[in-house]
């Protein structure tokens, strides 16, 4: 018959500045598994119509475009695509509602 040993549990002490640093380790580690996922092949493009921003937002499309034209939109929130002779907007899904919510 074996006998268990009973062991205390060791706590760790943790500076405020380890704390830190972890916290921002943490915080670049999901900005960088958000920007694989938006990159990845089997991911549903980051990038959506006005209509779909008006809907998340609550607004209307022509809302949408008279913000764009006043320039509430950062550059990396919106882009063009050309479709022949006729040019579209797209908008980030996440960084153009920040931009209009001013939510980070």
């Amino acid at each position: 018959m074996t006998h268990q040993q009973h062991t205390e549990p060791t706590l760790l002490t943790v500076s405020q500045s380890e704390i830190t640093l972890l916290a921002e380790e943490i915080k670049q580690l999901r900005q960088d598994i958000n920007l694989l996922l938006e990159k990845s092949p089997n991911t549903v493009s980051a990038w959506i119509p006005p209509r779909e921003l008006a809907r998340l937002l609550g607004i209307k499309s022509q809302t949408v475009a008279i913000y764009r034209t006043q320039g509430r939109f950062r550059p990396s929130s919106i882009r063009t695509v050309t479709r022949g002779q006729r040019m579209d907007w797209e908008y980030h899904h996440k960084d153009a509602v920040q931009d209009i919510t001013g939510a980070s």
